[in-house]
């Protein structure tokens, strides 16, 4: 029987606005000095979002979507996460693959999610690739294709997602692409279960009594030596 995988995708789990942190630009701090009160600082950001600044267009997004200091309008935001995605924002890439996923502010278009979340995946975005592993491996938005979703949920899982750890295990266990593999099983569960993955602990313990003293020297070796690289 194919054991389960964790299926839920990622939500809005990078929320903090760009407007607090290191790369925003000069011109958009200026822009805030000596506003006083959200409606002026919304009004800032907008002249600069209406110039093409992405950051601007990307903090707007949140803005609304968050209801920041403005009446909430996911469709508000869904425009200016749109905006900053087109002109390349990876953030703002994996936001609007997200409202597209869920038809937050936007009509639901699983197609156009796979899409967004493509885009951000290729530049490395690893929520974007867990997701977009995930709508491959369940044929959603997008023809059904284990190649694709082992691939994906591996550049996840070496970016230290612990999820896609935890499904590379699984597809490893159940030979979802060739042939079964307990000692890649056993080496992405191990990781998933130093993440904190409590059934992790268990496939671990099982997959060990499987194992070949040779093959079990071999996925610990493997194991510890990524462990050691994700500072794990």
């Amino acid at each position: 029987m194919r054991s389960a995988f964790m299926y839920s995708r990622k939500e809005l789990v990078k929320g903090q606005m760009k407007i607090f942190a290191l790369q925003l630009g000069i011109l958009l701090l200026v822009a805030f000095v000596g506003c006083s009160g959200s409606a002026d600082k919304v009004a800032a950001l907008k002249v600069q979002a209406e110039a093409g600044d992405v950051l601007a267009q990307y903090n707007l997004g949140h803005i609304y979507l968050e209801g920041d200091g403005v009446a909430k309008d996911s469709s508000e935001g869904a425009k200016w996460f749109l905006m900053a995605a087109e002109n390349g924002d990876v953030d703002a890439q994996y936001y609007i693959a997200l409202l597209y996923d869920d038809g937050d502010g936007v009509e639901q278009d699983d197609t156009e999610a796979v899409k967004w979340y493509s885009i951000a995946a290729k530049q490395g975005d690893q929520y974007s690739q867990y997701n977009l592993a995930v709508m491959y491996d369940e044929g959603t938005g997008v023809e059904k294709d284990p190649v694709k979703a082992m691939h994906w949920f591996l550049q996840a899982a070496e970016q230290g997602d612990v999820d896609g750890q935890y499904n590379l295990g699984t597809m490893y266990e159940n030979g979802e692409v060739g042939r079964v593999d307990l000692v890649q099983a056993y080496v992405w569960f191990s990781l998933a279960a130093k993440n904190g993955v409590p059934e992790a602990k268990d496939k671990v313990a099982n997959i060990q009594k499987q194992l070949s003293e040779e093959d079990f020297a071999k996925a610990s070796s493997r194991s510890e030596e990524l462990q050691q690289q994700y500072g794990l």
